[in-house]
């Protein structure tokens, strides 16, 4: 199936007239422990993704030079980088908390799961966003491949529920271990 991210290949899958069993109540908790397994799996793809369009805008913009200095040297872009940063080191710290409650079967999992996930989930889209936006009108070309990155974090932001989803699920996960 096409997507909005030609690099990852997608298929439907139907299963018409297929016998099934119904995983009951059980199936629903099980559901929930693997994906927030795969969120924290997919928190690393996503801020690896973060960094490489961090450093891709950095790159550019150290050696774009306009009136006659670098466009790093400009305080827009510099914000923009530094708040790309910001974003790409809270994810990484989110990520790896969960990484270690993944691997310790810590009950700190199911938050450091959804947290991860969030955090990650808007840093690539953010440092995406901006890496398009500190290449200027390049950025929206074939030749830079700035557009990519921007594809893959809007498609690995959806693919194992859309941020907005994870947010809620932080919030009630939050307030339940608070409770």
């Amino acid at each position: 199936m096409p997507t909005v991210d030609p690099t990852r290949s997608h298929a439907r899958l139907a299963f018409d007239g297929v016998a099934a069993e119904p995983l009951g109540t059980a199936g629903t908790a099980l559901l929930e422990r693997v994906l927030d397994r795969a969120a924290v799996l997919v928190a690393f793809e996503q801020v690896g993704g973060a960094q490489a369009a961090l450093d891709m805008a950095r790159e550019y913009a150290t050696g774009r030079f306009a009136f006659g200095r670098p466009i790093a040297s400009f305080q827009a872009i510099k914000h923009k980088l530094v708040d790309m940063y910001v974003g790409v080191e809270l994810a990484r710290s989110n990520a790896y908390y969960a990484a270690w409650a993944l691997s310790t079967d810590a009950a700190e999992l199911p938050v450091a799961a959804a947290a991860a996930r969030v955090s990650a989930t808007e840093a690539y889209f953010h440092a995406a966003k901006e890496n398009i936006q500190t290449h200027g009108g390049m950025g929206f070309t074939w030749e830079f491949d700035c557009h990519l990155h921007y594809r893959r974090a809007k498609l690995t932001g959806l693919g194992l529920g859309s941020a907005r989803r994870w947010k809620d699920l932080l919030i009630t996960r939050l307030e339940t271990r608070a409770g």
